[in-house]
């Protein structure tokens, strides 16, 4: 059995207090929710920094976002590559020792438009080994989709075989890129919530974009079958709060 179980299909990225320390940001979240995601970077990178042992101390489950930082799994330089394999490795590991279900990982991102196919070349490489990870962890290796950037990997549904790891849809990226619904299509293990008006990932509170509330209330009736968490991943506790009101309001439990 996890040592972190579910209760809930809701949560709360530590996004919202990226300035405070993790204990804080994980006491106003247990406030709020019954799940945090923890975006591990800065004051709460738990995997690589001195806080790692604080998770147990909150009514919380978790799940892992992996971090970004001077990571790319699309590298063209291999040595960067497979550092950036290593790090989600570690991170798996993270996860699977304390019975968290869920890593989140971004794909990668090329310097110029013109070397997309050469990163795309160079992700296959590294999805061969995340499917290792997943074997050797049993983590739920979630990759997600990236908002309309030119240089950015995996903007559009189809640009990835995700070859038996599973699919993070980030609806802001997706409305930025303007294929929400046909991402939709696509089975789906978990979903970072925020809002936008279509031109920029701007992570504003669920209501303050163009997403609309029958959108969200059809992603709210799909994760329930597929029994996906939706995480409200804005950048202030406000837009946070407005973001887990309106998924009750969509009847997500």
């Amino acid at each position: 059995m996890p040592r972190f179980q579910l209760r809930s299909m809701i949560g709360i990225s530590t996004l919202a207090f990226s300035n405070a320390e993790i204990g804080t940001a994980l006491s106003e979240i247990e406030k709020r929710a019954n799940h945090a995601e923890i975006f591990s970077e800065g004051l709460h990178d738990v995997i690589h920094g001195g806080q790692r042992e604080v998770l147990p101390s909150y009514a919380l489950s978790y799940s892992i976002h992996a971090p970004t930082q001077d990571i790319n799994l699309a590298s063209l330089r291999r040595a960067v590559r497979e550092a950036a394999v290593e790090i989600i490795r570690d991170s798996a590991f993270f996860c699977m020792n304390r019975g968290i279900d869920v890593l989140v990982v971004h794909p990668g991102y090329v310097t110029g438009r013109e070397m997309l196919p050469q990163g795309y070349e160079a992700f296959e490489k590294s999805l061969a080994d995340l499917g290792k990870i997943k074997e050797e962890t049993g983590v739920r290796l979630c990759i997600e989709n990236m908002p309309n950037a030119e240089t950015y990997l995996f903007r559009n549904p189809d640009d990835i075989d995700l070859s038996g790891l599973e699919l993070i849809l980030d609806i802001g990226h997706a409305h930025t890129a303007g294929n929400l619904a046909e991402f939709l299509e696509k089975p789906i293990a978990h979903y970072h919530i925020h809002d936008n008006d279509g031109s920029a990932d701007a992570h504003r509170g669920f209501g303050d974009g163009t997403v609309g509330r029958q959108m969200l209330e059809k992603i709210v009736g799909k994760a329930k079958k597929e029994k996906a968490l939706l995480i409200a991943e804005n950048k202030t506790i406000q837009n946070a709060e407005k973001t887990v009101d309106a998924l009750k309001k969509a009847n997500a439990e």
